[in-house]
């Protein structure tokens, strides 16, 4: 990443409290059919229980459905089995300890099938539903999470969080609070493949379109896929609220003089960090398909093509008008802008580029 996030405490937090109270109170203490007595532990989710049974409209009744049928399946499990699940939940919600710790284990869906498939289809039923429009959490009685809920967080996180470019990749804005619309939230460590962190905030970061859409997809940030064994092995990255993020350092390098002519096979992009960070750096290039983006912005012609013409223009007529112009004082002003500027218009890119057509002598016109 480019840089992390301020991390923004909020009462959207009050879900995933619900959902830590059904899982340590509830479903782990099993024992006995189902009442709304099981909830007394937590006054507001029991009262929020009641008023479901009594409201119209499936997600009322899936939310409290899914309850039940999910502390039916807990009821059948061993006792060590739940200190399994125990341990792997706290896991699971530990972001920063999944990035920076390999030895720190999730649980994923498919490993919960293997011995326990109903119970596998109960939680990944009830968790896959519980963010996004279809949400039951969008009900009155939860605070109606879309419309009102993540529309307040989302304007408080971006009026600390105001830089207005994705960290994922440093190419794209990201809409903020002079928008009308906002970015989707992604789920760093994927609600698809690990259960229980659906509603984790310190799981949510906002990315920009391509970042989110197009490149990380599904992909596991703490997982790389070795092709010898075509098994996933647990990957350190980045943890995007982390509060000491390392100073990236770019370099680029061209295996071609001609510019016009730039393909991405003749373009380097080397990424690294004082300290080291060379696997959260590999897993970043990964996930977001980096390479493949940077070389291409290299290669454009609005981007990498035009900040050489526009260079290299004012070294051909400082030649054609003998030395009127100053083309070195012009290359050093754009340089240091782009320097001073790294996250504006890909100053980042912009100035390692710019300084290896230098060093390649392709402004020279002797």
């Amino acid at each position: 990443m480019h840089f992390t996030f301020t991390y923004i405490p909020h009462n959207i937090e009050k879900l995933q409290e619900f959902l830590d109270f059904l899982f340590f109170e509830v479903w782990l203490q099993a024992e006995g059919d189902f009442d709304a007595e099981k909830l007394v532990g937590h006054p507001e989710l029991q009262q929020i229980y009641l008023d479901l049974g009594s409201i119209e409209g499936k997600w009322a009744e899936f939310f409290n459905a899914s309850i039940e049928n999910i502390y039916r399946e807990f009821l059948l499990l061993e006792d060590d089995y739940k200190d399994f699940l125990r341990e792997r939940y706290i896991n699971n919600n530990n972001i920063e300890g999944l990035c920076k710790n390999k030895a720190l284990e999730p649980i994923t869906y498919d490993e919960i099938a293997i011995d326990h498939p109903t119970l596998e289809e109960a939680l990944k039923d009830f968790y896959s539903k519980l963010y996004g429009s279809t949400s039951p959490f969008n009900l009155k009685v939860f605070g109606f999470l879309n419309s009102n809920l993540i529309s307040d967080y989302d304007s408080q996180f971006m009026t600390a969080n105001s830089l207005g470019v994705c960290p994922f990749c440093a190419l794209n804005h990201l809409k903020g609070n002079n928008h009308s619309y906002r970015e989707a939230y992604d789920h760093y460590i994927p609600k698809g493949l690990y259960p229980f962190n659906v509603l984790n905030f310190t799981n949510l970061a906002p990315m920009c379109h391509e970042c989110n859409s197009t490149y990380k997809l599904v992909k596991s940030p703490i997982n790389q896929i070795d092709p010898l064994k075509n098994d996933a092995d647990r990957a350190l990255a980045f943890y995007p609220y982390d509060n000491q993020h390392p100073q990236l350092e770019f370099r680029v390098e061209l295996k071609s003089s001609k510019i016009s002519d730039l393909k991405p096979e003749d373009v380097e992009v080397i990424i690294t960090a004082a300290n080291g960070f060379e696997e959260e750096i590999e897993t970043w290039k990964r996930v977001f398909g980096l390479e493949e983006r940077y070389k291409a912005t290299l290669c454009s012609p609005n981007d990498g093509k035009s900040w050489f013409n526009s260079v290299y223009e004012e070294f051909e007529n400082a030649t054609v008008l003998a030395g009127l112009r100053d083309p070195e004082a012009y290359y050093q002003i754009i340089l240091k802008d782009a320097e001073k500027y790294p996250l504006s218009g890909n100053g980042f890119l912009k100035s390692q580029f710019l300084k290896e057509c230098k060093k390649k002598g392709l402004f020279n016109l002797d």
